[in-house]
């Protein structure tokens, strides 16, 4: 809350972390919704303290990279909707 009053936040990232954590923790963060973070409630925190700029999606996730990319997109768009708003 201090840091959105005070006007220092810039960027948000969600990621959802996959448990258990892979050897390789960097790439250990799966699909929107896949993983044990609460995105609505980081969502809320956020703007509550008056974020209004972009979200980034971050998928660091081997499997997923493996993928189609323009599936992964449709895919991460509509758990977004799901899981975050």
């Amino acid at each position: 809350a201090r840091a959105g009053a005070e006007g220092r936040i810039h960027a948000f990232q969600l990621a959802d972390w996959t448990t258990p954590l892979p050897a390789g923790v960097l790439n250990g963060r799966g699909q929107i919704g896949d993983g044990t973070i609460d995105m609505r409630a980081w969502r809320g925190c956020v703007e509550a303290a008056g974020y209004t700029g972009p979200i980034e999606v971050e998928l660091f996730n081997d499997e997923l990279w493996a993928r189609d990319g323009r599936e992964v997109l449709k895919e991460t768009a509509a758990r977004y909707l799901e899981h975050a708003v």
